[in-house]
């Protein structure tokens, strides 16, 4: 959800998730000035387990492949790698973006005819030795990615503030799905889920 104050309007931009029977539409909604207490707006931090991260695909799988990466968005602008967040609020958009009947379709893959979104919890982050970077920093690395890995042989990926994940594909055996989930049923768990419907009058 992204929030954004006018002089006299506060708007909120409804998130979307569509795919395989469940829908969640885009739309404007205007509130007062005065409402914007009550609405619920998780900071991007705020729901970080320190061993947890999530990865939304559009296929349904039981372990990690490294010859499936770029099947998904495809687009690695930083850097060619499996993709996970810290956080919870953007795993359901990957999970459907190659979904015929999502409104919108920003990867660089085709959508599919069958697609399987499903939601992976990962519970082993522990076990990766990642790089802090800053976007420019991800950026130059994900250009000269090969020469990178071969003077940084430790560095298993690259984390970035908004903590978003690239594990490079030479860690991904590293990694270990605790969980996975349909989209529903990962909404269904997060009662405060920032793309919910909002209620305020």
């Amino acid at each position: 959800m992204a929030i954004f104050r006018s002089p006299n309007t506060l708007y909120n931009i409804q998130g979307v998730i569509m795919g395989n029977g469940f829908s969640l539409l885009t739309k404007w909604n205007k509130f007062k000035p005065t409402n914007f207490g009550r609405l619920f707006y998780a900071h991007p931090r705020a729901a970080i387990k320190p061993n947890i991260a999530y990865h939304g695909s559009p296929f349904n799988f039981s372990h990690f492949d490294a010859a499936k990466i770029g099947t998904g968005e495809g687009c690695c602008k930083k850097g060619v790698g499996l993709y996970l967040f810290r956080t919870p609020r953007n795993a359901p958009y990957f999970a459907n973006i190659r979904s015929k009947n999502a409104p919108i379709h920003l990867g660089c893959t085709k959508p599919l005819e069958n697609p399987q979104p499903r939601i992976y919890t990962v519970d082993n982050l522990g076990k990766l030795n990642l790089k802090q970077v800053s976007q420019l920093e991800a950026k130059q690395i994900a250009r000269t990615q090969a020469e990178f890995e071969r003077m940084y042989p430790e560095i298993d990926g690259i984390e970035l503030p908004s903590t978003e994940i690239c594990v490079f594909p030479k860690s991904i055996n590293k990694l270990h799905i605790g969980n996975k989930q349909t989209i529903p049923e990962f909404i269904a768990d997060r009662p405060n889920y920032p793309f919910r419907q909002w209620k305020v009058d």
